[in-house]
């Protein structure tokens, strides 16, 4: 390996959607087979990688309808890179299923049988080494690798010992596989602008072309828009969050200085962007971040349409905090409000709000005439069935939410969740949550809950909750770009996905019902939830 001199990188971002993936023969609607999220990460790679003095290209699979492989292999032939690297949109943005690359890797190899290949992102991260091991690529890394894939890069060509770099795997001489015990360590200060010079016109338009539809991060405003990340990882562990794990545990959080937030931010807005959504994992930690950043947004005049597409912190939330928010142009609030139990929020989630303060903060926003999204996880261990009820009915009693989402808690690598479930030999077989679209179906039981309840919740109070009012089924389709029709089909594909675990099933289509139904029993048996 590396005894030819890299020169030329090609980084590769994986889809969203692997659509290949879903072989469950149901009418998926089309749309929600095609998104795109800005490629965030990439590009502050490839911005690394042109301060190295490498010539560097980029192609996103996710921007091609069809045919994504072949429009690779076109770019491989023209550009005929010695490296590749693979590397996610937004690392801890999971996509439905890990990639290991190995078909990309593959394709590098036949067109320059000498070319290294990389792979970075949540297999890396999640398999240390497997990937290396499996012969799929020449090294990982994982974690976060602004950094660490140029210098693994330039470590090569200058035949220093890889091993030092924190995060790599790669095999040694003797066929033996190395992995770091470290993970790479990031300076957000010390970061590159992002590379989007890289990006060209017909690429960009790729991007305007297939947002997210139907998702709660449509951008409504204007598909002319671009996600920016002012921060990194997490003061909270919540139960089912695997922020730390992909980024690192002693990767404490930490924020970019404000100054560079807005140097991204102008160089959005004077490309053309006419909307920003910031992909933090925690966009503040107290409302005087918040009320810096307002600040320092109107002492530079800047005002735009705006939101926070992972959720917005639920705890730094006052009035004067989010009033100050709308006024410099957020439209609209992701609140990951989780449960309706105060002992959910604070012993099983580990969430620090509180049911009162969520109530508060949905009652402000609607006065500030905000667009509101309320999302929910239903099916933690340690939950009992009144506190799940206590959170179905929280979202009854709060119809000024415009949408609500019931998430099926879904155990990720490296998550408090996952060691639950897995020294409490809950789940059984482990590689469902790849053959699944995560937090849509339930993979384990409790003596309080089923997998079958889960689902109910999930598909009939879900829709129950959000779509009984013609006028928020209006108002939910222009939130997210498409049409009633549309929103009926995503209805039905609902229906027929519980049906399709479910087959057999023929008993209350509600979860309060269930409960209060004097053969509760009969209706929550555990059925297989994946065949």
């Amino acid at each position: 390996m590396g005894k030819n001199k890299i020169s030329s990188v090609l980084i590769v971002v994986p889809p969203l959607v692997r659509r290949e993936a879903y072989t469950d023969n149901i009418n998926r609607p089309d749309f929600e087979s095609y998104r795109l999220v800005s490629p965030v990460e990439p590009m502050v790679v490839a911005a690394d990688l042109l301060g190295r003095g490498f010539d560097v290209q980029f192609l996103d699979l996710g921007t091609y309808r069809t045919g994504e492989f072949e429009h690779l292999l076109v770019k491989m032939k023209q550009f005929r890179p010695d490296a590749v690297v693979m590397v996610q949109s937004i690392l801890t943005f999971a996509t439905s299923h890990d990639w290991d690359g190995g078909r990309v890797f593959q394709m590098a190899r036949q067109v320059n049988p000498g070319c290294i290949t990389v792979l970075t992102g949540c297999h890396a991260t999640n398999n240390d080494g497997k990937a290396v091991q499996d012969g799929a690529c020449d090294y990982s890394i994982k974690g976060e690798v602004d950094f660490a894939a140029g210098e693994l890069l330039s470590a090569l060509n200058a035949g220093t010992d890889v091993e030092a770099i924190a995060g790599v795997a790669a095999r040694r001489p003797d066929g033996a596989l190395h992995t770091s015990p470290l993970y790479p360590a990031v300076d957000l200060g010390a970061l590159p602008l992002p590379a989007y010079q890289l990006i060209t016109d017909e690429q960009k338009q790729r991007y305007y072309e297939m947002p997210e539809y139907g998702k709660i991060r449509y951008p409504e405003k204007s598909r002319r828009y671009r996600d920016i990340m002012t921060s990194r990882g997490c003061v909270q562990r919540c139960l089912f969050c695997c922020v730390s794990h992909l980024r690192g545990e002693k990767q404490r959080y930490r924020r970019k200085p404000l100054s560079m937030v807005m140097t991204e931010i102008e160089a959005a807005l004077n490309e053309g962007m006419e909307e920003i959504h910031f992909f933090d994992d925690l966009f503040a930690e107290n409302e005087g971040q918040i009320l810096e950043f307002t600040n320092e947004l109107k002492r530079r005049n800047l005002s735009f349409p705006w939101f926070v597409a992972q959720g917005m912190p639920m705890k730094p939330l006052t009035h004067d905090a989010l009033a100050a928010m709308a006024e410099t142009g957020m439209y609209r609030i992701i609140c990951p409000l989780e449960s309706g139990s105060d002992r959910v929020l604070k012993e099983v989630v580990r969430k620090p709000t509180s049911v009162g303060h969520n109530h508060d903060v949905i009652q402000w926003s609607r006065k500030l005439g905000l667009e509101i999204i309320g999302m929910y996880v239903v099916g933690m261990p340690g939950e009992t069935r009144s506190e799940i009820l206590d959170t179905v009915r929280f979202a009854e009693d709060h119809p000024e939410v415009d949408y609500s989402i019931f998430s099926i808690a879904t155990p990720m690598a490296g998550t408090r969740l996952m060691k639950q479930v897995t020294e409490g030999k809950m789940l059984h077989d482990a590689d469902k949550i790849n053959r699944i679209i995560k937090r849509t179906v339930g993979l384990y039981h409790t003596p309080e809950f089923s997998e079958l309840e889960m689902g109910i919740i999930r598909t009939f109070d879900w829709d129950r909750i959000n779509f009984t009012s013609g006028e928020k089924r209006e108002k939910y389709a222009r939130m997210v770009g498409i049409t009633t029709e549309e929103l009926d089909a995503v209805r039905q594909y609902s229906r027929d996905m519980f049906y399709h675990f479910f087959p057999e099933y023929d008993g209350p289509l509600s979860f309060k019902d269930i409960c209060n139904h004097s053969e509760r029993d009969a209706y929550t048996q555990t059925l297989p939830c994946i065949s």
